[in-house]
């Protein structure tokens, strides 16, 4: 079974010291501190690489660990966030959980046939299923409807 961590992308818009202002990720989501301001994006969750597991670092925050146990990095590039391993000198670009494409395949859908279901192109719901775009409320409440699943199951 895989496994996922929730990974929030953090945009600091205010910050004493310019060079903390930007986008960065985090497991936690925003917390305002020493005088800096700003939000994230709610998260989304990731699939972790095979070796790696949710953990906790010395401080008890929530962390990504390598099989040993050892604290793994987390950063964002170009807007997708990579595991760095350290240890054995590795970067690891993290892909989206891709629910809804896992929930459409379970329940014997083709791409094509849940496209017409919805009155939406299969591009929109590639997009969708890749995590490239995220429906509106409606859209995932039918996309759910459709699948015979809650819409939190889906997100």
């Amino acid at each position: 079974m895989e496994k996922t961590v929730t990974i929030y992308k953090l945009i600091c818009t205010a910050a004493p010291d310019h060079s903390l202002e930007g986008e960065s990720c985090s497991l936690a989501p925003w917390a305002e501190r020493d005088g800096c301001s700003g939000y994230d994006d709610g998260g989304r969750e990731y699939v972790l690489p095979e070796g790696y597991a949710p953990g906790k670092d010395e401080n008890g925050r929530a962390a990504i660990a390598d099989v040993s146990g050892r604290k793994c990095g987390l950063i964002l590039h170009n807007g997708c966030p990579i595991v760095v391993d350290r240890g054995k000198k590795l970067a690891v670009l993290l892909e989206p959980a891709k629910k809804i494409m896992r929930a459409r395949e379970a329940r014997g859908l083709e791409r094509s046939r849940l496209a017409d279901i919805l009155g939406v192109t299969q591009k929109e719901l590639f997009e969708w299923e890749n995590a490239e775009k995220r429906p509106d409320e409606g859209t995932l409440r039918a996309i759910a409807e459709a699948l015979g699943c809650k819409p939190a199951d889906l997100i």
